[in-house]
């Protein structure tokens, strides 16, 4: 309480509140001791050290604010926009070279399934055959089924058979030359390999067609192992015109194999 007749004495502007209000607020660094003002109550002088030292702060923040900044840039520059030498990945590994495609198989193959139709025994004209098929054993006879190539301008095979040697006998001939296809031991496969020379000229309507004798192979095999019994080049002796000439003779006629050539050349593999 103030006595009365006394003038209330001025506020102590040396004391912690005058100087933080005359400092600006509290600031880093400033908690050392602060001199108290010269005796006498004269008013402090104006502080200078503790601006000067708000200036050094804001420059260093700045400072460090400039280094991130350049150092956030190169790093983005490294990895996103570009790659630095030194830690640039590895390039990925080369594929192998693809091995070389396997050799397809030569020779005669195997056909894992039984003889069902005459097509099937067309096959073993193409190097293929049955082993679940009927094995040539000595006791005759060894049925047989005759496959024809349909010339040079026809892509299937047809079965012949020799009519007089299947059908003018008893059972035992037509299961020889003529027999079910499941039965056969034997296919003999006739192939037309080329014209020899030229032997008349054949008419049919308003075409008129050369023919030539006509060179073939005969290969007979067993169905069962595709081994070669008979390789025998022939000539078709068959030189008279065709009664008809088909769209698919093409533009040559080749004179055909007669039935008794066949024959001959066949019935000591079947019959004996």
């Amino acid at each position: 309480m103030e006595q009365a007749g006394q003038t209330p004495g001025k506020p102590d502007d040396t004391g912690l509140g005058a100087r933080l209000v005359a400092l600006g607020g509290l600031e880093l660094g400033e908690f050392t001791s602060v001199p108290s003002g010269p005796p006498g109550g004269a008013p402090a002088p104006e502080p200078v050290a503790p601006a000067r030292n708000r200036t050094l702060l804001i420059s260093a923040g700045v400072a460090v604010a400039v280094l991130a900044f350049f150092g956030t840039a190169a790093y983005l520059f490294v990895n996103v926009g570009g790659t630095s030498p030194q830690s640039a990945a590895p390039p990925p590994p080369r594929k192998p070279a693809p091995a070389a495609s396997a050799a397809l198989p030569t020779g005669p193959q195997p056909i894992n399934q039984g003889v069902r139709t005459e097509d099937d025994l067309h096959l073993v004209c193409q190097n293929w055959y049955y082993p679940s098929a009927p094995r040539l054993r000595s006791s005759a006879p060894h049925p047989i089924l005759i496959s024809e190539d349909g010339g040079p301008e026809v892509e299937y095979r047809t079965t012949r058979t020799l009519n007089q040697a299947a059908f003018s006998g008893g059972s035992e001939d037509r299961r020889a030359w003529a027999p079910e296809p499941p039965k056969a031991q034997l296919v003999a496969c006739l192939d037309l390999t080329g014209p020899g020379r030229k032997v008349r000229d054949c008419k049919s309507d308003s075409k008129t067609l050369p023919l030539v004798e006509g060179k073939y192979r005969l290969t007979v095999y067993e169905v069962a192992s595709h081994r070669k019994l008979i390789d025998k080049a022939l000539t078709g002796a068959d030189r008279a015109c065709p009664f008809v000439i088909l769209n698919s003779a093409g533009d040559t006629l080749y004179s055909a194999v007669k039935d008794r050539q066949l024959y001959d050349l066949l019935h000591t593999r079947v019959e004996d």
